[in-house]
């Protein structure tokens, strides 16, 4: 029996968040740095002993079956997934991520890439990174209408620290560092901490910007961010890390413009305390309410920090950057 796996990365948005979200990025042209790091969503698939199409979802306990062309389950994403891939017959699909639901990390865009990945090798189904982004992009934002921007599935797809380029007639990927230096010294002075769960209002959170956006509120205010892609990158390649982190803070401060839902109380606590034990800035790593947070400070103050963040209640995690986006592969094993 073959059994087909795949991973897909989630990423830490550094700069220009916001920008690759309609209408901004269409309008206006959105640009946004981030990197992938060694926290995945996993799947893997094998046939079915019953002939029908099963899904499981490990870490969070739950199971949808698909019997006479109707799901019963709760899993609606992945089941989309599945319906976007007429060839899945008699198939099971488990599946579990590395970090809680509403991380802020691009799950949710890392599960469908994974999971199309997944597919499209088994079913031998030619896919490029590109096709691969956008049919992610088009389940989730047009299929199931969860409102977002497109760096998400870019990430995953393609991996490592890169600048991506939205609004034009295709999105431009852009990797921005040949020498592995610089990712060993930004991830040297990086911590990251899950704060709570901001699934519930994410949403809704997303919605208040997209109008902010419309209604002319914060239009300077997505300027200003997206300018600060390329004095990031500028930093970053000049291994000018404290200055990196500095803009990290700068941006935080353009960032809770967008809406005053983005930075609740609990994040503006966290946030003093990281900077008044030695953290040059920060930021929510996704679009705000809650999830993960990442801290840059000197070498030297991170284990200080870590032990102020994890009195104040956050789950400081070790992580790695990667270079590579999605992955899938087979192994042949002995039937069950």
């Amino acid at each position: 029996m073959r059994l087909y796996k795949a991973k897909a990365p989630m990423r830490i948005g550094f700069f220009g968040g916001g920008t690759d979200v309609s209408p901004y990025a269409e309008q206006h042209g959105g640009k946004v740095l981030n990197c992938t790091i060694d926290k995945y969503v996993r799947c893997m698939l094998r046939p079915s002993a019953d002939g029908q199409v099963t899904i499981r979802s490990l870490d969070l306990e739950d199971v949808s079956r698909k019997t006479n062309g109707r799901w019963d389950g709760k899993l609606i994403l992945p089941q989309v997934v599945l319906d976007a891939m007429p060839a899945a017959q008699g198939v099971e699909v488990t599946m579990f991520s590395d970090v809680p639901p509403g991380s802020g990390l691009g799950s949710s865009s890392a599960l469908v890439v994974s999971m199309l990945k997944l597919m499209t090798t088994a079913y031998n189904i030619p896919l490029d990174p590109h096709a691969l982004a956008e049919l992610a992009y088009r389940i989730e934002r047009v299929d199931l209408g969860i409102p977002g921007g497109r760096q998400d599935q870019y990430a995953a797809a393609f991996g490592g620290m890169c600048v991506y380029h939205f609004g034009g007639p295709r999105v431009i990927v852009e990797p921005i560092l040949t020498d592995p230096t610089a990712l060993l010294e930004l991830e040297s002075c990086l911590l990251i901490g899950y704060i709570g769960d901001r699934k519930l209002m994410a949403y809704h959170l997303m919605e208040d910007q997209v109008r902010r956006l419309k209604e002319g509120d914060t239009l300077r205010y997505h300027d200003e961010t997206k300018a600060f892609v390329d004095e990031s990158v500028a930093l970053l390649r000049g291994l000018k890390i404290a200055e990196f982190g500095r803009l990290l803070h700068d941006a935080w401060e353009v960032k809770k413009s967008f809406s005053p839902y983005i930075a609740p109380p609990i994040v503006d606590e966290i946030y003093a305390t990281a900077r008044a034990h030695g953290a040059w800035g920060g930021k929510i790593t996704g679009a705000g309410g809650g999830g993960f947070m990442v801290f840059a400070c000197p070498f030297d103050r991170r284990l200080q920090l870590e032990r102020v963040l994890t009195e104040c209640g956050v789950h400081v995690r070790p992580f790695s950057f990667t270079t590579q986006g999605v992955h899938a592969w087979s192994v042949e094993v002995e039937a069950p």
